[in-house]
């Protein structure tokens, strides 16, 4: 008779073929297993024995820790929505993978948070739980609170991801396998703490900018808005279309946005992409709601730019680097760099593939089994002074973030 591993997570096994796009069926045969055998592990009803635990650890790579640590309960997890755009044309796997990075997100950052402290949220969040009450004016105010409470001014700004860490919020990158896929955000009951995660399935960091402040959005309007309202199909545009008014507001300030559209035309426009890092197609909009031209000129601006064929690209597109996180790579590297964990410790602790943490991370590939240097820091970090949780190997003092 097979003994089965005690303790085995059948959850994690289920991640790990979720996020790999793995049939029950392809896994077995893998394995050299049935596929209603991998169906009794993940859902707990059998346990793998210790041949099939090793051929599981091997295949995935990932350290036994991973299928013995249990996932994080989720109280009330539930209660707050993913926030995923463009979510009515997005294939369901990409949703699922994309809401797993950043559920495995917010477990590698809460062990950070072991030895640790990241910047505190502050972030201004609309106090309405109703996503009908939410009016324009309203999103233009905390689009300009937000810019207030961070220091902005009026003017361009420059990086909206280093922004958002600053203010608290833990941002990644990852491939989702689907262009229709530009971003998922969260707040999380672990920490509080907002989690966004941008789509680099777009080779475009303009397009990638806006979406990363439309997930901003999300989290100022949204955060207290309860995911049976967000599941109805008909106040999902309604969410969307209040995400987008408000990144146009950050981005586009009307005081100083305005003042510098002297004509709306496509070569005016234009002539300002490169000073606001937005696209034409998003300066038409935000003149349209700032109601600096007529409907009879906006669409002449449509039309005008469908006849010079930028509806798949516009001129300037590529000039922009994407903009990249941080937070989480300068943890890491704090972490390592301060002797508070080998690499390898690390990620045996975590538990992930090594790729997997880096890409979370944004660390460069083969950063956890290579020497490397650490990155640039742009805000502090510091280590804890009595922290280490139990069942963790090593003690770890705790690492300040400082701004």
């Amino acid at each position: 008779m097979r003994t089965g591993v005690d303790g085995f997570q059948g959850q994690r096994l289920n991640q790990l073929r979720m996020a790999q796009n793995l049939t029950l069926a392809e896994l077995g045969e893998q394995l050299g297993r049935s596929s209603s055998t991998v169906s009794a592990w993940e859902k707990g009803t059998q346990l793998p024995e210790v041949e099939s635990f090793d051929r599981l650890c091997h295949v995935f790579q990932v350290s036994r820790m991973w299928f013995l640590k249990p996932v994080p309960p989720v109280v009330q997890e539930s209660q707050r929505p993913y926030f995923f755009r463009s979510q009515a044309s997005v294939h369901k796997q990409a949703r699922e993978r994309s809401q797993l990075y950043l559920a495995w997100l917010q477990e590698i950052s809460d062990f950070f948070q072991d030895a640790m402290d990241w910047p505190e949220v502050n972030v201004p969040m609309l106090d309405a739980d109703d996503c009908r009450l939410i009016s324009d004016e309203e999103i233009e105010d905390i689009a300009r609170e937000c810019r207030e409470a961070w220091k902005l001014g009026s003017a361009p700004i420059p990086n909206v991801i280093q922004i958002m860490e600053n203010a608290g919020i833990i941002c990644t990158r990852a491939t989702l396998g689907h262009v229709k896929m530009d971003g998922v955000s969260h707040v999380s009951v672990l920490d509080g703490r907002p989690y966004v995660l941008i789509a680099e399935d777009k080779a475009n960091a303009i397009r990638s900018r806006f979406d990363a402040a439309h997930e901003l959005g999300h989290v100022v309007l949204h955060a207290k808005i309860p995911a049976a309202q967000y599941a109805k199909k008909e106040l999902y545009d309604l969410l969307e279309g209040q995400a987008h008014r408000f990144a146009s507001a950050f981005l586009m300030p009307p005081e100083s946005f305005a003042q510098e559209v002297v004509w709306p035309t496509l070569d005016n426009l234009l002539s300002l992409k490169s000073r606001w890092k937005v696209s034409v197609a998003s300066m038409i909009v935000r003149c349209r709601d700032l109601s600096l031209l007529r409907e009879q000129l906006e669409l002449r601006l449509w039309k005008g730019r469908s006849a010079r064929k930028w509806t798949k690209g516009e001129p300037g597109d590529d000039a922009l680097a994407f903009e990249q996180p941080k937070l989480m790579m300068r943890g890491a590297h704090l972490l390592l760099d301060n002797g508070i964990f080998e690499r390898t410790e690390l990620v045996h602790q975590i538990g992930l593939p090594p790729a997997t943490i880096e890409m979370l991370c944004n660390l460069r590939p083969g950063y956890l089994s290579v020497q490397s240097d650490a990155g640039d820091n742009v805000v502090p970090l510091k280590l804890k002074h009595n922290t280490g949780r139990a069942g963790r190997s090593k003690q770890a003092d705790v690492l300040p973030f400082q701004k």
